[in-house]
């Protein structure tokens, strides 16, 4: 059941409860929703000013435990949240970026979701001028499936309404969330790194399954992390385990490779193997731990 709840008493009571009082010089936070096991609303780390030329609005996220919602390619199972927008005059929606995403498992199924709390960002660009004192509001019609053990789909409105400043105004907070965000999105590999990879697809032995091992580089020693491949769209399933292991095909260095199961509903006729390279101790030199990957398939 959808419950709006008041926003003062909501984060009053959170920073009453922690002993601290915000202090902001500038907050703009649309009215919570409540739905289910899933709260929501939509958030802005700065105002809007005369020289605003494009600027983006979060999409905050809180599921129950347990719970979870999915991400932009689910997988084998599920639908991504979404957003329909209702826009003030001269307002252009430009896109949505996902956090980036993890394991989630619908009773024995795995796929690619969200888990307790995360932010997605959604960019806008700005067709007029805007004048200091006017008030924007932005409102949506958001939909999403919220899974744990049963799963519920879900439709409900959002809306913030943000207002023209003379100068920009930043929320300290919200700024130091949209730029965590920032930081964790996936991020290109080093240059010649994405040439050094390669993509095949073969057959099983026995049986009808057919797999896509995709391969890449490694000089480092020591113990293998944690790495997983989460494929756009749904070109490869995401119900299976992940196993890196070196590969005999190496000879130009070291590689590892990474054998999947093609999915049922992929689209014959893709000729690149795409989506994100998971790292569980991260990359070097960065807070991403996803290198997005786009290699052609031989």
């Amino acid at each position: 059941m959808r419950e709006v709840l008041s926003l003062n008493k909501y984060w009053g009571k959170i920073f009453l409860f922690a002993g601290i009082l915000p202090a902001l010089s500038y907050s703009e936070e649309g009215p919570v929703v409540k739905n289910g096991p899933v709260i929501t609303r939509f958030v802005a780390e700065k105002s809007l000013h005369a020289e605003t030329k494009s600027f983006e609005i979060g999409w905050w996220i809180k599921r129950d435990k347990g719970w979870h919602t999915y991400w932009e390619s689910p997988g084998d199972v599920g639908v991504p949240p979404t957003l329909k927008w209702d826009l003030p005059e001269g307002i252009v929606f430009s896109k949505i970026i996902y956090a980036p995403p993890k394991l989630v498992k619908m009773f024995k199924v795995f796929a690619h979701g969200h888990k307790d709390e995360s932010l997605f960002v959604c960019s806008f660009d700005l067709k007029r001028k805007l004048i200091p004192g006017e008030e924007l509001t932005f409102r949506a019609k958001a939909s999403w499936l919220a899974c744990y053990t049963t799963c519920l789909p879900t439709y409900d409105s959002l809306e913030i309404t943000i207002p023209v400043k003379e100068k920009p105004e930043i929320d300290n907070r919200w700024h130091s969330i949209f730029q965590d965000f920032r930081e964790k999105q996936p991020i290109d590999p080093p240059k010649g790194w994405l040439s050094n990879c390669n993509a095949s697809i073969s057959k099983e032995e026995k049986g009808e399954k057919e797999i896509v091992t995709f391969r890449f580089p490694w000089k480092e020693s020591g113990p293998l992390p944690t790495f997983r491949f989460f494929g756009e769209g749904r070109f490869i399933r995401s119900n299976i385990f992940q196993i890196p292991r070196y590969s005999s095909n190496s000879s130009d260095g070291d590689l590892l490779e990474i054998s999947m199961e093609l999915s049922y509903w992929r689209n014959l006729q893709q000729k690149k193997l795409n989506g994100l390279l998971y790292r569980a101790d991260g990359w070097p030199s960065s807070k991403s731990k996803f290198y997005k990957v786009s290699v052609p398939l031989q």
